[in-house]
């Protein structure tokens, strides 16, 4: 999912013309169309497999109207987007993974939206904010969510729970930690079922944090990884492994079975609990299935942070060297508009970055999207938040993750832990401000 700005030195040089240089900028709308027929590219991150959704979107935009014919190529990863952005011969307008955008844009490869927005049909307050704000570097956005992922659902065994006479899931973090402790087994001092592992299916320097209303850096340019809600949302992680043993959980985890089969521990109840993503057992959450959802904990004396979790959105930008930045911009605001947000979400069961779709009659009347519903209703939290993106944005969520594992390992405290992640990353946020 990480990329590196690698090879992206001298993008600027020889780009496209600023929305406000270009003579065809304003072909965004209707009454000044081109006379001839442009063909633009369009690439995408997704399989022929699972293209469909996105396919469907294209050839909708392509009959609404007769100016533009968009061009599509899936398969096309942030690598292979790297490759021909580097190479000068980028698509017209690409799908993304939102963390690429810090480094592309600082590094001139992206197009600035600040302009197109100003004149075009994009009301940017209709967007989920969460969502929106992962597209924004230093002030200006590189780019608009088109679809996001969510984090701020707890999943639970619901036989688990009967099993264990809970009747209902947990409401805050102390709950959470006490149900954990009633839903973990063992036999001859071996762990057979466990309530809870929080750095699973893997470690989460984003999620917790923000569930402990955390940051990760200041209006000032400061880091901020190593203050106190920070510090704490590690030290919460920890106590799950001091009560239930580094070992033992280790020794159990790897024998529970494998994410994503019919031994998924959740469905095999040897895992009570976790932290869901709305692609999680989307057939076994519905009303009558095994799997139950609620809302994440909060910690008990933080009510103001209830439906607090992360987004990670897909981000849909345009190369600074597109031959077409006119038409990839009228094809953008297609595709993040009302109706195609919709459909697509119709389609491929994902989560709208606009505020108004999460409420359509075709997504919240629909039966078939039942295990959403909940979902639509979580995604208008005002509480939802991510991680800031920025030139350095890969090299500190890797710092997190090596300094978060050895806090949970007990190999250093998480407040020696995050000051050595502020100690490693403030002299790249510095260099980057000094270039800004």
């Amino acid at each position: 999912m990480l990329a590196s700005a690698v090879g992206l030195a001298g993008c600027s040089d020889g780009a496209s013309k600023p929305p406000e240089e270009s003579p065809a900028r304003n072909e965004a709308t209707p009454t000044s169309a081109p006379k001839e027929k442009v063909e633009i590219t369009f690439w995408h991150v997704w399989s022929d497999k699972d293209a469909g959704p996105i396919t469907a979107r294209v050839e909708a935009f392509n009959k609404s109207q007769d100016r533009i014919t968009v061009k599509v190529l899936g398969n096309q990863d942030a690598t292979k987007q790297l490759t021909a952005i580097s190479g000068g011969n980028p698509p017209d307008i690409a799908l993304t993974y939102w963390n690429n955008i810090g480094p592309w844009g600082q590094a001139g490869a992206v197009l600035p939206l600040t302009d197109y927005l100003k004149n075009g049909k994009v009301d940017t307050a209709s967007f989920v904010p969460a969502a929106l704000e992962r597209m924004k570097v230093n002030g200006e956005y590189y780019a608009l969510p088109f679809t996001f992922s969510m984090a701020s659902t707890l999943m639970y065994n619901k036989k688990a729970f009967q099993d264990a006479g809970i009747t209902k899931p947990p409401e805050t973090l102390e709950e959470l930690f006490e149900t954990a402790k009633k839903l973990t087994k063992r036999e001859n001092g071996e762990i057979t079922q466990i309530g809870f592992i929080p750095d699973y299916p893997w470690i989460d320097n984003v999620f917790w944090p923000i569930i402990f209303g955390g940051s990760w850096v200041d209006a000032n340019g400061k880091l901020t990884a190593n203050q106190e809600a920070n510090v704490a949302s590690i030290a919460y992680q920890r106590k799950f492994y001091e009560e239930f043993g580094m070992d033992q959980i280790a020794k159990f985890r790897s024998g529970m079975g494998q994410r994503g089969t019919p031994n998924d521990p959740l469905l095999t109840g040897k895992l009570a609990m976790m932290i869901g993503w709305e692609y999680n057992f989307p057939e076994e959450r519905k009303p009558d299935g095994p799997i139950g959802i609620a809302p994440f904990p909060h910690p008990a004396n933080r009510p103001d942070l209830k439906g607090s979790g992360m987004v990670s959105p897909r981000a849909v930008f345009i190369p600074k060297k597109a031959k077409h930045p006119d038409e990839a911009w009228e094809f953008m605001q297609y595709l993040v508009g009302h109706e195609s947000q919709v459909e697509f979400s119709v389609e491929s069961k994902t989560i709208p970055s606009l505020l108004p779709a999460l409420d359509d009659p075709k997504l919240r009347g629909n039966e078939k999207l039942v295990m959403m519903h909940d979902f639509y209703e979580r995604a208008k939290s005002k509480t939802l938040q991510g991680f800031p993106n920025s030139v350095y944005i890969n090299e500190y969520l890797q710092a997190l993750t090596e300094e978060t594992e050895k806090a949970l390992k007990g190999q250093a405290t998480p407040q020696e832990a995050m000051d050595r992640v502020v100690a490693r990353i403030q002299p790249l946020a510095d260099k980057a401000a000094s270039k800004s």
